[in-house]
């Protein structure tokens, strides 16, 4: 079985990134109560935008790192399932059209399309710019294209004649 999760590194991009536009919007939060009701313009408002961006940005940090990298695939000689489950949680392998490579926000991502007229994009592998950067997404897309292209007629290998 292949699992297919985003890197380390893309898990703390993801955080630092979602961790700091919280952050943002705290600061302004502050900043207004600040300047607003406190009326202390300078270094104390700058204060009080610095530190919940920074803090923002860290925890995000650390929360990516934690929980960032349990989204993604899981792909084995049946098909693929999505991790976490998403409708459709499950795609075999005689059901699946074709695998494309696909640029969305700024990002490579492998989209599935299902016999069906459905697609979906996999959460993992994808590569973009910086930390979203996954120096291993051409093996990881050619090994996924090697077992579609191995499994896709697995429906009519398997009957078997008597």
């Amino acid at each position: 079985m292949l699992s297919l999760r985003p890197t380390a590194v893309q898990a703390v991009g993801r955080g630092v990134y979602h961790g700091a536009a919280a952050g943002a919007a705290g600061s302004l939060i502050v900043f207004l109560t600040v300047v607003v009701v406190a009326r202390e313009p300078g270094l104390v408002a700058l204060g009080a935008v610095l530190a919940p961006l920074l803090v923002g940005g860290w925890v995000g940090a650390a929360l990516g790192l934690w929980f960032g990298r349990y989204e993604g695939a899981d792909i084995d000689d049946r098909g693929i399932r999505f991790v976490p489950d998403t409708l459709p949680a499950f795609a075999a392998w005689p059901e699946i059209e074709d695998l494309r490579v696909e640029r969305y926000g700024g990002r490579l991502h492998v989209a599935v399309y299902h016999d069906d007229g459905w697609s979906i994009r996999l959460r993992a592998p994808y590569d973009g710019r910086l930390m979203a950067a996954d120096p291993e997404f051409e093996r990881k897309l050619f090994m996924l294209r090697h077992l579609w292209e191995t499994h896709r007629h697995a429906r009519h290998r398997d009957r078997r004649r008597w």
